[in-house]
């Protein structure tokens, strides 16, 4: 017979979970580096990825809230695919992104930084049938990606005149170090950031 049972307290439980909810929403705001690799079979340096995951605050008439936003990521080569990807997501339901069919190209437009826009094909991909979607960017190779990787950037993604993901990332130089250790074979120093 157990004697030194723990009683719960529900508004101690309501209050750590409201106060992780608050850290959470104040986390998603200010935007955050997650590192992982993408495949669950991967050979170490293999399917190496960095994405920066970023909400978008919304102020209503009674509540400041958290939207939906947008992820960024960056993934590395793996299996016979020696290239890099640059890919777009939405972190939520409401977003203007296409419904088509996965893997089909789609012609939009991509701003970054001060680099001038280019009109180019993405693919765009269905992980699951309820995962969000994803438009990915063929990179040649991971180096060029990493090449272009500066700590403070901006992206925009136009698609039938239409903004749909628009976000800039911050600690990219870091980001940059961490996806270097995963394709040298090493594990991240920190899953996120």
């Amino acid at each position: 017979m157990e004697t030194h049972k723990k009683e719960y307290n529900a508004k101690d439980i309501l209050e750590s979970s409201k106060e992780e909810a608050i850290r959470y929403r104040e986390k998603l705001i200010a935007g955050y580096w997650e590192f992982m690799q993408v495949n669950s079979q991967a050979k170490p340096g293999e399917y190496c990825a960095a994405a920066f995951l970023r909400g978008k605050h919304v102020k209503h008439e009674r509540v400041d809230n958290v939207s939906d936003g947008i992820a960024v990521t960056l993934f590395g080569p793996g299996g016979n695919y020696r290239g890099a990807l640059l890919g777009f997501s939405p972190l939520g339901d409401d977003h203007g992104f296409p419904k088509l069919k996965s893997g089909k190209p789609v012609l939009v437009t991509l701003k970054q930084g001060n680099i001038k826009p280019a009109t180019l094909n993405a693919i765009y991909t269905e992980m699951s049938p309820t995962a969000p979607p994803l438009l990915v960017f063929a990179v040649p190779s991971i180096e060029a990606l990493m090449g272009g990787m500066e700590d403070d950037w901006h992206f925009e993604v136009i698609y039938e005149g239409k903004s749909i993901a628009d976000i800039t990332w911050h600690g990219g130089i870091k980001a940059r170090d961490q996806l270097k250790q995963c394709l040298a074979g090493q594990p991240f120093n920190d899953k996120s950031h």
